[in-house]
């Protein structure tokens, strides 16, 4: 039933015509639009906006099966090059799509030049709230495989009726669960977009959201239901780290800081050192999810240098390992989308078991609806696509370790890192947090966006492959503040790792294993 279901529902026409002439002016006034008759669409307004000193016709509407959109026309000057911005969690809202989040300096984006749409994944509602939309099976499909497909196709037909042409390029930007859209597009639906932004994909939800998360929730989780390791641990144990591997570490597979060394001596807890307890939580959070015989469950857990990051899973003294926002949406997609079922209203993480068993029956629904992971990607490069993704090493949300599996896949796939570098990179940030965005807590260094959007359309529109990347960086102390750059290279997936003895990020215990 679920296979029949699938194919009817991915199975949506997207007209997308031969490339036009840059068509600049519209043809038709932005209020016309919304009597525009469009089959399966409904125009809900259409009126002029001024955004950052730049003009724009503003579209709101909707298609089956009830996904809301929102389009941004420049109303002159446009280039003829089309975004569409991805979003994140569980989505529920329509981006805002002020600049395209990896953007920031790229020139047309500053200026309004570029066509922008986005939706809300065909549901309405906050990440902290339940996920009962998940009881629709339609709705599963239009957040895990449809949703920015049919968009392309409603965007493809609004920017023909408003502009009298169909965009000259196409692009899809996308971080988190943006950047697992983003491979699902590449991957499924390989002939809508010229040019793909994947960032910190989260591409097999049925590991990130139904084993690390609740691992992570659970190290974290004493015998009397309360946290064992506190935010208040966090700077401590982030400058151990960095005293041991660095303020920025280019590869924390080479770090072999061990949290032991931070131990409190007996009877002693401040917020200096690590209790035998949180040495062994701690311990578990870089190792990752495993079975009773030690074996990986996932791809790795938290990588060293993220610790500042680790709000996601801890919370101040006093609050409950449960209230934490990756407790809240590992709850909610075992909840209601993880299974052909749902499991009672009582399932809680608790419930969780870490064993082969749970994570093949993760996988019934998470690969056939949310698993952005085939790495063959052939016909996507056979029509001249052209794939960036980035991850930070830093990341404590989504670790990187499966976008580098990923991309080794990818590379093996190609037939090597050279044929895979014809139409894709990987670039891994050293020090970069989830999507590249910090915690309020200062570092000694501080790392920026990377302009990514650029050398993408650079690369599509006049084949110049993009090579070493500016990361800016802002060095805080001593004052006053420097802006300097990192350099990064497109990363070789297959290049061999020396790890560091006895590191918890080795990976290499992680590969093949999950």
């Amino acid at each position: 039933m679920m296979n029949l279901l699938l194919a009817a529902l991915t199975a949506v026409p997207l007209a997308l015509g031969a490339p036009a002439a840059p068509p600049g002016a519209p043809v038709i006034g932005c209020a016309a639009l919304s009597r525009v008759d469009l089959p399966g669409v409904r125009i809900a307004s259409a009126g002029p906006a001024t955004i950052r000193g730049n003009e724009f016709c503003v579209v709101r509407g909707h298609f089956a099966p009830g996904t809301s959109f929102t389009l941004k026309l420049p109303t002159g000057g446009w280039t003829g090059q089309y975004v569409q911005q991805g979003c994140s969690g569980l989505c529920g809202s329509v981006p805002e799509l002020d600049v395209p989040p990896v953007g920031y300096g790229c020139a047309p984006a500053l200026a309004g030049k570029l066509a922008l749409a986005a939706s809300d994944s065909g549901h309405r509602g906050a990440d902290t709230e339940p996920a009962t939309w998940g009881a629709d099976p339609r709705l599963r499909v239009e957040f895990g495989l449809t949703s920015e497909h049919k968009l392309a196709g409603v965007a493809t037909a609004v920017l023909r009726a408003y502009y009298g042409a169909e965009p000259t390029h196409r692009y899809f930007d996308g971080c988190s669960t943006g950047g697992r859209q983003g491979l699902m597009l590449a991957q499924r639906y390989p002939a809508d977009f010229d040019g793909i932004l994947a960032g910190a994909p989260a591409s097999n939800p049925a590991v990130l959201s139904g084993l690390l998360n609740p691992w992570l929730v659970r190290s974290n989780t004493g015998a009397d239901g309360t946290q064992v390791l506190t935010s208040e641990k966090l700077p401590a144990l982030h400058a151990a780290v960095a005293g041991a591997c660095g303020e920025v570490i280019e590869d924390p597979r080479r770090c072999g800081f061990r949290p032991d060394s931070l131990r409190c001596p007996p009877g002693v807890d401040r917020p200096g050192c690590l209790t035998g307890a949180q040495v062994a939580a701690v311990t578990a959070f870089y190792r990752g999810p495993t079975d009773r015989a030690g074996r990986s469950l996932s791809n790795g857990g938290v990588p060293y240098g993220s610790e500042l990051t680790w709000t996601w899973f801890t919370g101040p003294a006093g609050t409950r390992p449960d209230g934490t926002d990756a407790a809240t949406i590992a709850l909610n997609y075992l909840r209601y989308l993880a299974y052909p079922v749902n499991p009672p209203a009582t399932y809680s993480l608790a419930d969780v078991r870490f064993d082969r068993a749970a994570r093949d029956r993760l996988a019934v629904v998470g690969d056939a609806l949310y698993r952005a992971e085939d790495p063959d990607l052939g016909a996507f490069r056979a029509r001249g696509g052209k794939l960036i993704m980035y991850h930070g090493w830093a990341d404590g949300v989504i670790p990187p370790w499966s976008t580098i599996d990923y991309y080794r896949a990818v590379e093996r796939r190609a037939g090597g890192f050279a044929r895979a570098q014809a139409f894709s990179r990987l670039y891994l940030i050293p020090a970069g947090y989830h999507c590249l965005f910090g915690p309020d807590v200062r570092r000694v260094t501080e790392i920026g966006v990377p302009e990514l959007l650029t050398p993408l359309l650079d690369w599509v529109e006049n084949g110049v492959a993009p090579g070493e990347i500016g990361v800016p960086t802002v060095t805080a102390q001593p004052e006053p503040e420097l802006v300097r750059y990192l350099t990064v290279t497109p990363f070789d997936a297959l290049a061999p790792v020396r790890a560091a003895p006895g590191g918890l990020n080795s990976h290499d215990d992680h590969v093949g294993r999950y």
